[in-house]
């Protein structure tokens, strides 16, 4: 009688994450400016002496400093001007941002990878707007974490893309969900995968736990707890599961099913969001995203 070797689906999405390398986009100067922009007793100067090393990124920096994005005024001609109009913490999700995009450049526009970069960003945007409506202390943050969201559908497009080319063809054809049918044609689903790879990178637990618990995110909180949530203490999980929704109602990404009646979203219910938000939030996100996707593009 022949054996039947059974294969734990974790050690599958495991593997997958070990062939990956290291966070792409100039990933040494990455890293520095990320560690600069965490330190509050940073010198200007020593962080554009960094950032003046990647001549790609100092343009993305002064063109998004000029940006109407941020509310900024035209007319910033210096890295140094940038950086005290930007602060270190958009900085540091502007890089992020620019390293994420060469990620999904990595193999070659395809059509599934572009709309991926499509709902990441409108995702990220939307997070930025809604958590600036609801005063959120993390807002950079959580447009770090709407970027990074998705991150696990593009490793396995890029790493099982035959599989992953059916999956997403399944999704659009029978209004399924991601999840649904990753667990279904895989056995695991981009939530684990996303979620090894950030380890792997050494993200900061707070926002690889965001990004986790993106789909439920009343995990990140007891249930005893969430009564008593205010929008702006609100874990950035509940943000990035409502700007996720958001994102699809400007048409970003996937035709998957979406959630149509957002003030049912955990999000909406704590900051006490009406249709009329809604319908203003949408409009907000899909004027900033049309005159503003290409501030974070090559």
């Amino acid at each position: 009688m022949q054996n039947t070797q059974i294969i734990d689906p974790n050690q599958v999405a495991a593997k997958i994450v070990s062939t990956m390398g290291e966070l792409p986009a100039s990933p040494a100067i990455v890293s520095t400016v990320m560690g600069l922009t965490s330190n509050m007793d940073t010198e200007v100067a020593q962080l554009g002496k960094v950032l003046s090393a990647d001549q790609a990124l100092s343009a993305k920096v002064l063109k998004l400093s000029n940006s109407s994005f941020y509310g900024r005024p035209k007319g910033v001609g210096t890295l140094k001007e940038a950086i005290l109009i930007l602060g270190f913490s958009t900085l540091r999700s502007l890089v992020v941002a620019s390293s994420t995009h060469s990620l999904f450049k990595k193999k070659g526009e395809s059509d599934i990878e572009q709309k991926l970069w499509e709902h990441s960003l409108a995702t990220a945007m939307a997070s930025r707007i809604v958590s600036e409506k609801i005063r959120h202390p993390q807002v950079e943050e959580a447009f770090i974490v709407g970027l990074m969201h998705d991150l696990g559908k593009l490793i396995l497009s890029q790493k099982l893309s035959e599989q992953y080319e059916a999956v997403c063809t399944q999704v659009e054809t029978e209004n399924l969900t991601f999840l649904e049918v990753e667990n279904e044609q895989l056995g695991f689903g981009h939530v684990e995968v996303g979620r090894l790879l950030l380890e792997k990178w050494n993200f900061p637990s707070t926002l690889t736990s965001a990004i986790s618990n993106h789909h439920d995110p009343q995990n990140e909180t007891q249930d005893a707890e969430f009564n008593e949530l205010t929008a702006s203490k609100i874990p950035i999980a509940f943000i990035i599961n409502f700007c996720d929704q958001l994102a699809k109602h400007i048409d970003c990404g996937f035709d998957d099913r979406h959630i149509d009646n957002l003030t049912s979203l955990p999000l909406a219910q704590i900051a006490g969001f009406e249709q009329d938000d809604i319908d203003k939030l949408i409009e907000n996100l899909n004027q900033a995203y049309q005159s503003e996707k290409h501030l974070f593009e090559d």
